[in-house]
């Protein structure tokens, strides 16, 4: 085995170098699987944070997937649940919302061990509640019963002090015109 590597001791330039460093680690070790190495955490962090200045939010994404495959804890989870929004709010599709919604359901997951316990209620922008939310959100606009029933119920579980508020709203909106007859359905369940 190799030695580990201390990714700042071997700093890259550019967020191109730095994901040349994710390529080359992944023909290295495979695409998947925990990597035996000191730090990954701080270059996924570096080129999120890179990321988060400008106007691409896949690549922000694209960082988030390469490190859950690796189990490589992400310490800017604000920056991919901002770029999960903006990749929701620009879908239209079914079909993309629905992929939007499997990226943000793996997020949760891999977040969840280190943000679940979201002990600072006071800040209403802390990244596991705006996750959660955008979730919920996401789930609606797929218009998918089961995929609502599943996202409901994390919110429930992740804020269950917010989620009773979060239905009552939605539902308030859900009773306008064109809103799918399921939506409401899916929402009453929740409110009642």
């Amino acid at each position: 085995m190799n030695q580990p590597i201390h990714f700042h001791r071997h700093p890259a330039k550019t967020v191109r170098e730095r994901l040349g460093i994710l390529e080359s680690l992944d023909r290295q070790y495979g695409e998947s699987g925990e990597l035996p190495l000191e730090g990954a955490d701080d270059l996924v962090a570096g080129i999120l944070v890179e990321l988060a200045s400008g106007d691409d939010p896949d690549a922000a994404i694209g960082v988030a997937l390469w490190a859950m495959r690796h189990s490589v804890e992400v310490t800017t989870p604000e920056i991919v649940v901002n770029a999960l929004a903006a990749r929701s709010n620009r879908t239209n599709t079914k079909e993309e919302l629905a992929a939007v919604y499997a990226l943000m359901q793996g997020f949760i997951a891999h977040m969840a061990p280190r943000l679940s316990a979201d002990l600072e209620r006071s800040n209403p922008e802390r990244p596991w509640r705006i996750l959660n939310l955008n979730f919920a959100i996401t789930a609606i606009r797929t218009e998918d019963a089961q995929m609502m029933d599943f996202a409901f119920d994390s919110l429930s579980k992740a804020l269950p002090d917010e989620a009773p508020g979060f239905f009552a709203e939605a539902l308030a909106h859900a009773l306008g015109p064109g809103i799918a007859p399921v939506v409401r359905e899916r929402l009453e369940a929740q409110a009642g």
